[in-house]
């Protein structure tokens, strides 16, 4: 396999013409999902005591953030607002409203409350699992209040807060800490990070080779042509393919059924790169051969 003349030339040339959306049906772009901010009674989020701002978001992977300033509290306060962004299968809440030096812009949680995210229009496969990235949350953030169901995701507040400096006090009159982080990408914990996992109907027709395997071949590709597949990615489902995307260069790296596939958002142009099994094997022959030449 010549990966490095496979190019945006060449997938033109192989006139493999397939809609932009084909491939992003098991992502969030383009479709429309309700956000709400909710209360609930304690953390059953069944139990919705009151819904202070609800917005049917139409998710673009174009756009960033998808909503701005979402407000939390009412349409008349205009602090406590988060900046919502879906982007292929991750959904990102930041809190926009921390000032230095002003308590007005600060919150800190108590009680159960916090975003639902609902598929209405129930057009996306049932969701089978979150992972929650943290490392740059409010602090005290619970990654395990947030829950899932099939088409609903419930991200609790519950005990986080995000205040700068560190001037308040939490219940037992100890300092709460504050959100101020010069190292992190807003200088504040004040992002949450979901990645969403949907249901698959794709199959692999040769059950020898798992998705453990070809994620190495991913990375194995990633080291060999960083030109086209810049920086590692996250695999993930997309309409039946297990994939990776490349937001710099516009590829899709994608397996179906035994099968390995490029394609480019932007041509909207997909070619077969042939059987996984014999890549794998190309792959695995490399990599010995490179061990030998480093004994």
């Amino acid at each position: 396999m010549n990966f490095k003349k496979i190019t945006a030339s060449s997938l033109l040339l192989a006139g493999i013409a397939m809609s932009p959306h084909a491939l992003a049906a098991q992502s969030f772009d383009g479709h429309t999902i309700n956000v709400a901010f909710e209360i609930w009674a304690g953390d059953d989020v069944s139990n919705v005591l009151e819904i202070t701002n609800d917005k049917d978001v139409l998710a673009s992977d174009w756009a960033h953030p998808d909503e701005k300033d979402f407000y939390v509290s009412s349409p008349d306060v205009d602090y406590f607002d988060w900046d919502i962004d879906f982007n292929q299968n991750r959904i990102e809440l930041t809190y926009t409203s921390i000032k230095v030096n002003d308590d007005d812009y600060e919150y800190s949680y108590i009680d159960s409350k916090g975003f639902h995210f609902q598929d209405i229009e129930n057009s996306l496969p049932d969701i089978i699992n979150v992972i929650v990235d943290a490392d740059f949350a409010p602090p005290g953030f619970d990654p395990n209040l947030v829950t899932f169901d099939a088409d609903n995701i419930y991200v609790n507040l519950r005990g986080s807060s995000c205040v700068n400096p560190y001037i308040l006090f939490d219940e037992d009159m100890s300092f709460m800490p504050g959100c101020s982080n010069p190292m992190g990408p807003t200088r504040y914990n004040n992002r949450i990070k979901i990645k969403v996992e949907f249901a698959s109907d794709g199959t692999n027709d040769d059950p020898t080779i798992d998705n453990a395997t070809i994620n190495q071949l991913y990375d194995w590709l990633e080291s060999k042509y960083p030109e086209s597949l810049p920086t590692h990615q996250d695999s993930f489902y997309i309409q039946g393919y297990y994939a990776r995307f490349y937001e710099g260069t516009g590829f899709y790296v994608g397996s179906l059924k035994g099968r390995l596939y490029l394609y480019n958002i932007h041509l909207g142009a997909m070619i077969e790169l042939g059987e996984i099994s014999h890549l794998v094997e190309e792959m695995k022959a490399e990599m010995a051969t490179d061990e030998m030449d480093n004994i």
